[in-house]
């Protein structure tokens, strides 16, 4: 299959997530919701299409696929805690472990068919990412003034698998002399991380639910996906 259905997929992708961020900051509600669920669908898409270009790599590709599925269910769970705030809560906690467990198969991914693992390489992303995880809590509580409340175990928890989709992807990257697949999957672990910097201030820092840090938060987190869809494109 022409790579041009990848390309396709990803600049359709692109033109979803404008409409998006349009309806979102302009409307936000429902449509906002339906608009969100389209342009997480193109990541998606994306990824298949990358699959179909790249055959012969069922696996990495289910796994990458499996992962930006729980990225799309955990993006309307958030999107739903804004239209039912009385169930917000529930809506929260929901996103948070539909995205931690689509950083699993993401984490899953790269060591799997990454290579050149020593127990070294291995298991210092999952020391960094401890410590990151443990260093966040204390840092936004206490110098940024974030409120996490009840959910600061889940946010612990949730940037530790957060920061070790980026940890792992850096190190796959370092041990493979720069391989696209790997360079894709850390840029789009950093992106994700940054995107949820951003996100954690408008979700527990008082007047951080800005027009400003909505763009933001959407653009680096779409940027994220369809970076990480596009690996399919270039494993080997």
């Amino acid at each position: 299959m022409s790579t041009a259905y990848f390309y396709a997929a990803l600049a359709a992708g692109i033109a979803a997530v404008v409409v998006f961020l349009v309806l979102r900051v302009k409307y936000g509600g429902l449509k906002g919701l339906y608009s969100k669920a389209i342009a997480s669908f193109f990541f998606l898409l994306t990824a298949l299409s990358a699959a179909a270009v790249n055959p012969g790599h069922e696996v990495y590709a289910g796994l990458i696929v499996f992962g930006l599925v729980l990225g799309l269910s955990g993006d309307i769970w958030l999107d739903l805690k804004w239209i039912y705030e009385k169930d917000m809560e529930k809506f929260l906690n929901a996103g948070f472990i539909a995205f931690m467990i689509g950083h699993v198969f993401y984490i899953g991914a790269i060591y799997k068919f990454a290579d050149n693992w020593s127990v070294l390489t291995a298991v210092l992303p999952i020391i960094i990412s401890v410590v990151v995880a443990i260093g966040n809590v204390i840092v936004s509580e206490k110098l940024l003034k974030l409120k996490f409340g009840k959910f600061r175990t889940i946010v612990g928890v949730y940037t530790f698998f957060l920061f070790m989709t980026f940890a792992v992807s850096a190190v796959a990257m370092l041990n493979n002399s720069f391989a696209k697949q790997w360079i894709l999957m850390s840029a789009g672990g950093l992106l994700f991380a940054f995107s949820d910097a951003v996100l954690s201030n408008m979700y527990f820092k008082e007047g951080g639910n800005t027009k400003a840090n909505i763009i933001i938060n959407h653009v680096s987190y779409y940027a994220a996906q369809f970076v990480i869809a596009s690996s399919v494109l270039f494993i080997k």
